[in-house]
């Protein structure tokens, strides 16, 4: 009973920060006082809607890949997200965007989380000018990373994948 109202808590904290008109032009993924290179990300799901960030401490992850009442988010922990580097934090929000964009929470597959990854470290050399050396340090970030269920890889291995992309 406890999880399920605090899920209803969520969904309602979700509703109001999302209660703008949800065809107007995206929000960038960084927060204002985001760098500048972080300022033009912009989010788009795979029938081109605008996908919404919605900050929510405490989250329990860096971010997340939702619809809510039929919109699609992004859920970021602005506190988590804080203590990580900024291509880092622009990598996190990229890898959900990835999930929307390429629709895999219409139809999830055990490569969704992989594809995830790559799109992200893709896109991030295009509109945020990742570099090699800033996939390699963030290293220390995924070394305590064991996976999970969802798929992401452990942090080393998922660091190693990373960097196989870049190459792409």
């Amino acid at each position: 009973m406890r999880h399920w109202i605090t899920f209803l808590s969520l969904v309602a904290l979700i509703s109001q920060a999302c209660a703008r008109d949800w065809e107007q032009e995206p929000l960038p993924l960084a927060p204002a006082a985001a760098s500048a290179r972080d300022g033009d990300l912009k989010c788009r799901d795979f029938r081109n809607r605008t996908v919404r960030v919605v900050e929510i401490p405490a989250l329990g992850d860096a971010g997340r890949a939702e619809f809510v009442q039929g919109s699609p988010i992004i859920m970021l922990d602005p506190v988590l997200m804080a203590t990580l580097p900024s291509k880092l934090q622009t990598f996190f929000k990229l890898h959900e965007c990835a999930h929307h964009t390429l629709g895999h929470l219409f139809a999830p597959t055990a490569k969704s989380e992989k594809e995830a990854d790559c799109w992200a470290v893709q896109e991030g050399r295009k509109r945020a000018g990742f570099v090699k050396e800033d996939i390699i340090a963030w290293k220390p970030f995924f070394a305590m990373s064991r996976g999970d269920a969802f798929g992401h890889m452990p942090g080393p291995q998922r660091v190693e994948f990373l960097l196989g992309c870049f190459d792409e």
